[in-house]
C-alpha cells in the first residue's frame, strides 16, 4: 500500500470527469461547482480512511520488527552465554592441569610452597610426533629429553645466568603465577645479583654454585 498522505486529489474540473459531473447535476440538481465539491469531498473521505489503515499497518509492521529484533537480541545473548560457559569450562579444565601454587610466607622455602599435582599419567598419555629417517614416529611426551647442548645454570656465565633469570620470570608471568610469588622470586634474584660477594674474584662462581645447590627449591 502506497502512503495516502502523499497523494494529491484528482482534477475534477477536467474533461475526463464531465460525465460524472453531468450525472450529479441531473440526479441531485446541483451546479457544476457543487458537483466538483461533492467529488472532492468523497475523495477526501476515502483518503482519510486510507490514512487510518496506513497508520495501522505501519504500527503493526513496527511492532513486528521490534519483536523480531528482540528475538534476535535474546538469541544472540543465549549464544554468547553458551560461549562464555564453554570458555569458563575450558579455563577451569586448564586451571586443573596447572601446578597449584600458594603464596610465599616468611621463613618458608619455595619447595614448601609449590604443590605439584600428579602429572605423570598426563605426560604418559600425551603423544608427540618426530621424524626419524624420513619416517614419522609417535612417542610419549614424557620420553622427550632436553638437548644435550643445554648448559645447567652453574655452568653459565654470570651475565648468561641473569639473562636466563629474565626469561624465567617472563615465562612465569605469562603462566599467570601469583604476583606475590613473582615479586618474591624477583627479589631473590636481585639479592643474588647485588650480593657483595659477587664483586670478589670468585664471587660470581660462588653465587652460581649456591644457585645449583638450591635450584630444586625454586626452579
Amino acid at each position: 500500500m502506497a502512503d495516502p498522505n502523499l497523494k494529491a486529489p484528482p482534477n475534477y474540473t477536467g474533461p475526463e470527469f464531465d460525465i460524472i459531473r453531468e450525472g450529479l447535476r441531473r440526479r441531485y440538481d446541483k451546479s457544476d461547482q457543487q458537483a466538483i465539491e461533492c467529488l472532492l469531498a468523497a475523495w477526501q473521505a476515502d483518503r482519510a480512511t486510507r490514512i487510518v489503515a496506513w497508520n495501522v499497518q505501519r504500527e503493526v509492521e513496527a511492532r513486528t520488527a521490534a519483536e523480531v529484533e528482540e528475538m534476535c537480541r535474546l538469541h544472540k545473548e543465549e549464544e554468547q552465554l553458551l560461549i562464555n560457559e564453554e570458555a569458563e569450562c575450558e579455563w577451569k579444565e586448564a586451571e586443573k592441569k596447572k601446578p597449584r601454587m600458594n603464596t610465599f610466607t616468611p621463613g618458608s622455602s619455595v619447595a614448601d610452597v609449590l604443590i605439584h599435582p600428579p602429572s605423570q599419567d598426563v605426560a604418559d598419555n600425551t603423544f608427540g610426533i618426530s621424524k626419524i629417517n624420513d619416517m614419522l614416529a609417535v612417542h610419549p611426551i614424557a620420553s622427550v629429553k632436553a638437548s644435550h647442548n643445554v648448559l645447567p645454570d652453574h655452568e653459565l656465565t654470570f651475565p648468561e645466568f641473569l639473562s636466563a633469570r629474565n626469561c624465567f620470570l617472563d615465562h612465569a608471568k605469562k603462566a599467570n603465577w601469583l604476583m606475590t610469588n613473582l615479586d618474591a622470586l624477583a627479589k631473590f634474584f636481585w639479592f643474588l645479583e647485588t650480593y657483595p660477594s659477587a664483586q670478589l674474584p670468585l664471587g660470581e662462581k660462588t653465587i652460581l654454585t649456591y644457585a645449583l645447590c638450591v635450584r630444586l627449591d625454586w626452579h
